[in-house]
């Protein structure tokens, strides 16, 4: 049997989706469609499982249908075999333990013997838990059914890089957006003025190396983290990880790229101390950077950077503003440049 061409649907977290269409569009024709999904056809899997701005990745079929026991016909069933084993055969060590079922009405009958069934043909048990993730959903037209069938055990967004269960951490395809925006080349000198595990600077050496880059915190345990996180990474380049407060830190100054994630909310600090610190990373930022350098700052506080900017902008310019939205959550990453 030949490579199947599969119709896949990306899921990306909003404020991500421009960025995830360019990183797809490599791969065969995307097309956005809607905040939160895309589509792709591909038939590289293992290169969609490269994907970094994509939380998950998963084949669909598409099929005319009123209601769902229609799935359960054998002609469907023999597609869904045959979409399963092209999953198997692209990544043979790739091992899946139990299939979930995520559809409305999920426990009804039909649904039951619909999981059943897909359980059968992949070779694994039904389990609540299960890592091989199926989605019923009806489709577009109306008159469709379509079945999501998730291509790898874990989401894409969990990186295996990540052996540390830092608290706090920025989430990955975030992390990797906001490294679009700041449009890092292999000849800028990158600061993560607040680097917790590392995620920001790991996630940039997936794409290019920057000329220089470092990464400083005041926890000496998030620094072990961001150690251990790139050595995971294995990935070329050179990070220097600094345990200090960045605001006092004997730098070298000359920074083209400068990024912070801030501590947000109550998680690690008040608001009130936050917006004074925000003002603080700013003044120090502007000491570190080259003349027109440009820094990125991801914070939860909206409020209260809009009027650091007014108040105490310390030489920085608002090139604009781009918002995240997760889990009840509505980070805004601010991109400035320097005066």
């Amino acid at each position: 049997m030949g490579q199947i061409t599969h119709e896949l649907v990306l899921e990306v977290l909003d404020g991500c989706g421009q960025s995830a269409l360019q990183e797809a569009s490599r791969l065969g024709f995307a097309r956005l469609v809607g905040p939160t999904e895309l589509t792709l056809n591909s038939s590289d899997l293992d290169a969609v499982r490269s994907l970094r701005r994509v939380v998950a990745a998963s084949s669909s079929l598409t099929v005319p249908a009123r209601r769902p026991r229609e799935l359960l016909e054998t002609s469907v069933q023999q597609r869904l075999g045959e979409l399963l084993e092209d999953i198997r055969r692209q990544r043979p060590r790739l091992r899946f333990h139990g299939l979930r079922l995520e559809a409305a009405g999920a426990h009804t009958p039909d649904m039951r013997r619909l999981a059943a069934a897909m359980a059968d043909l992949a070779g694994v048990p039904v389990d609540e838990e299960g890592d091989l993730v199926v989605r019923v959903r009806r489709g577009a037209p109306p008159g469709t059914w379509q079945v999501l069938l998730r291509t790898t055990p874990r989401p894409l967004s969990t990186r295996a890089w990540r052996t540390v269960d830092y608290p706090g951490a920025v989430n990955a395809t975030i992390a990797a957006t906001v490294l679009d925006q700041l449009e890092v080349g292999p000849e800028d000198s990158v600061l993560d003025m607040t680097c917790g595990s590392g995620t920001f600077l790991v996630e940039q050496l997936h794409v290019e190396a920057p000329a220089r880059a470092v990464g400083v915190d005041l926890d000496p345990s998030a620094i072990d983290a961001a150690r251990a996180h790139q050595r995971a990474a294995r990935r070329k380049g050179q990070v220097e990880w600094v345990a200090a407060d960045v605001l006092e830190a004997p730098l070298e100054p000359g920074f083209t790229r400068l990024l912070t994630n801030p501590p947000w909310g109550t998680l690690h600090g008040e608001h009130d101390s936050n917006e004074q610190l925000l003002a603080d990373l700013l003044r120090r930022a502007a000491e570190l950077a080259a003349p027109e350098a440009r820094l990125g700052v991801l914070t939860h506080e909206i409020t209260r950077m809009h009027r650091v900017l007014e108040e105490a902008a310390s030489g920085w310019r608002l090139l604009r503003e781009h918002r995240f939205f997760q889990k009840g959550h509505h980070p805004r990453l601010f991109l400035l440049e320097r005066g």
